[in-house]
């Protein structure tokens, strides 16, 4: 069986296969957890879309590590539009693939590459959606009144 170690007397240890489950598991939690976050509002729901989507991806068979985390974050995204998770009503002026480009971007740090692949967009309709999307973001700002920008953050 691959993946088992043998030494000397001892039981086998798994190795490998769960080796790299905990390896992802700590490379992408904080980026995915980010993502979901920013997508549902909420830690709790947070947590069950980021428990969700690891399992669902570690179901599938073994996969390169750029086809892993396109996978994951389908898996996700998915997950944080169905009726379960959605809980976060926007009020940011932008149009739902605005949205989820600048969250992919920025939460999530994927490459205009990966957001590309994960959308079934053109790169360069990519760039353009984040560009048209910070650019309804910075006239939203620029437009508020100081008082109600701070009083949002605080």
């Amino acid at each position: 069986m691959r993946g088992l170690h043998f030494s000397g007397t001892e039981s086998p240890k798994l190795g490998g296969r769960r080796d790299l489950q905990r390896e992802r598991f700590g490379n992408y939690f904080p980026r995915l957890f980010a993502y979901a976050c920013a997508a549902t509002g909420d830690d709790e729901a947070a947590r069950d879309v980021v428990v969700a989507s690891f399992t669902d991806v570690y179901s599938m068979p073994d996969m390169r590590s750029d086809e892993f985390e396109v996978a994951l974050f389908r898996a996700a995204r998915e997950l944080c539009g169905s009726g379960e998770y959605r809980l976060r009503r926007h009020n940011d002026g932008l149009s739902p693939r605005e949205r989820d480009v600048i969250s992919l971007h920025f939460d999530a740090q994927m490459s205009r590459t990966q957001i590309s692949t994960l959308l079934g967009l053109q790169q360069d309709a990519v760039a353009t959606t984040l560009m048209r999307g910070l650019r309804k973001l910075r006239a939203r700002m620029d437009a508020a009144p100081a008082s109600n920008a701070l009083a949002h953050f605080a």
